[in-house]
């Protein structure tokens, strides 16, 4: 059985491209449920407008990595 100390041990730091990673992959896996259900015979309106609000916020952290990351970088593309 593996306590907790032997978890926290055993994994290590979480860092900022981990975390980029796992946002992608979130953005990804939300536009993928988008998809769904436009592809429904009878959308339903409110699940893809709750959707497309997760989405946004997580494109809005991405930004926000980059922007803390690459500020001239982001400034440049403007």
């Amino acid at each position: 059985m593996i306590g907790s100390g032997d978890l926290v041990n055993s994994v290590e730091p979480f860092g900022v491209d981990d975390y980029r990673a796992c946002l992608a992959a979130r953005h990804a896996n939300i536009e993928r449920d988008i998809q769904e259900e436009w592809g429904r015979p009878a959308p339903n309106q409110l699940s893809l407008t709750a959707l497309k609000r997760r989405r946004l916020k997580v494109k809005e952290e991405i930004v926000r990595l980059r922007m803390i990351a690459w500020p001239e970088r982001v400034a440049s593309h403007a």
